[in-house]
């Protein structure tokens, strides 16, 4: 048989009717949704493997390869008839999903280094397997995270703290892995428009969802033919490829190690304060863009540039006209209309209600945003209480989009003046060249000028 060239459907079978592969296959997929592979793709989702039976029908089914979740269900085949998953999950294991087609050897590196740093966090008992074609898989069982984290079952905080301890571990190992590319002769595969990226390269996963499904340890792969083996921890270094074949494989090594109780409370605790600090410098920047985006133009903006929920509003209305009022005073001192002409604007405004607002309600208000002396947007689209709940939001794909009426604006705005700029006809005063485009323009004179 050549290499990556499929086995026949007979060695495919006999190698899943081994006893003791079916029965390390039913013990990893206890409480765990499981996904067969046939020849045209997956089998319906979501399915389970119960008892040797259950395997056997798939095997007898055609079945090639196996996906479990990381998830495991008090049933999982009930996911599908439940509308809260939290409320069916009874908890979950860590599997680091290793992956990199640039190199064989630097997945034996870059698996190696997540090892190593795992136990650098006083985690012992980590299963260790070829994933069956570019990389390997690293686990962790559950029974190794702390039992409660922040008052809750650690179960309720999937999906979340896997997300975190990946993002941990990727942040620690950065730098290494960015020598280790080098050392393969990879450097200008990292190349980003924010610097290197060795995660360009060979990727230590992080995009765990609802549902996570890994390969089954035993599984075949359906693309190289090779077993998803498991190996020990130390035989990383020296694996190859060919000791994953059908023939060549022996049940001797599990990839679920049985662990200490709360072994990996260390991770657990570390990667959710690394998460902490990230989300609240996330945080800190959406705030800061919200200060450079909001702020006020030196021209008001046209009226023909504002949201369609802002016209809404201006069209009057009848139920919750204070909170419009609200609306409509930050949104045009925000985008850069003086107090005397927002003043005529919203007597205008009212007036179109059909039921005017009180004038001295009208005044107070005027009186209470002009003495506030700081511009301030209005609320945003998906704020409690307003745009939705008042009935006025249009949501035309612009507003899907962006977060505020003032952000609308703006872009409205800044889009308009930018075709504005490419329609006007631009010469060159050294050789009479011809532009459309401003920025061409300015880079032509410039070089004609030299």
């Amino acid at each position: 048989m050549g290499k990556g060239e499929k086995p026949q459907d007979w060695k495919i079978r006999q190698y899943y009717e081994q006893q003791e592969l079916i029965e390390r296959m039913v013990k990893v997929a206890e409480y765990r949704e499981v996904a067969p592979t046939y020849e045209n793709g997956y089998g319906r989702r979501p399915d389970a493997i119960n008892f040797p039976g259950d395997f056997k029908q798939f095997v007898d089914d055609g079945a090639v390869a196996f996906h479990s979740s990381v998830e495991k269900w008090r049933n999982p085949l009930l996911i599908d008839q439940v509308k809260n998953l939290d409320n069916l999950r009874e908890g979950w294991d860590l599997i680091i999903d290793i992956d990199c087609d640039h190199s064989f050897e630097l997945a034996k590196r870059t698996a190696k280094l997540v090892v190593e740093e795992l136990r650098e966090h006083g985690i012992e008992n980590i299963g260790v397997k070829f994933s069956g074609n570019r990389g390997f898989h690293i686990s962790v069982k559950q029974k190794a995270l702390p039992r409660n984290i922040q008052g809750e079952h650690v179960s309720m905080h999937y999906p979340r703290l896997p997300r975190a301890i990946v993002s941990y571990i990727r942040d620690n190992l950065e730098d290494d892995l960015r020598k280790l590319v080098r050392e393969h002769g990879y450097a200008e595969d990292m190349k980003t428009e924010e610097g290197e990226d060795p995660y360009q390269v060979t990727d230590i996963e992080n995009d765990w969802g609802r549902r996570h499904l890994f390969r089954m340890p035993y599984s075949l792969h359906d693309g190289s033919w090779l077993v998803s083996l498991p190996i020990e921890p130390e035989e990383i270094e020296g694996f190859e490829k060919e000791q994953a074949e059908l023939e060549k494989v022996s049940f001797e090594t599990d990839f679920m190690i049985e662990c200490g109780e709360g072994e990996a409370t260390n991770l657990a605790v570390q990667a959710l304060d690394f998460i902490q600090e990230k989300e609240e410098e996330k945080e800190e920047e959406r705030k800061k863009r919200a200060n450079r985006e909001f702020e006020r133009p030196e021209d008001a903006i046209p009226e023909k540039y504002f949201p369609p929920t802002i016209k809404n509003i201006l069209e009057g209305l009848e139920d919750g006209r204070k909170r419009a009022l609200f609306v409509l005073l930050n949104f045009y001192r925000t985008v850069g209309y003086s107090w005397s002409d927002i003043e005529s604007k919203i007597w205008s405004w009212n007036e179109r209600n059909k039921e005017p607002l009180q004038d001295s309600y009208v005044k107070t208000q005027l009186r209470w945003h002009r003495d506030r002396g700081e511009d301030v947007p209005p609320p945003n689209y998906d704020s409690n209480g307003y745009y939705k709940d008042m009935q006025v939001y249009e949501g035309d794909p612009l507003e899907e989009k962006v977060p505020n009426p003032v952000s609308y604006a703006f872009r409205k705005a800044k889009k308009r003046e930018s075709d504005k700029e490419d329609e006007d006809v631009l010469e060159c005063p050294y050789c009479g060249k011809e532009y459309k485009r401003k920025s061409y323009y300015k880079k032509h004179v410039q070089q004609c000028f030299e």
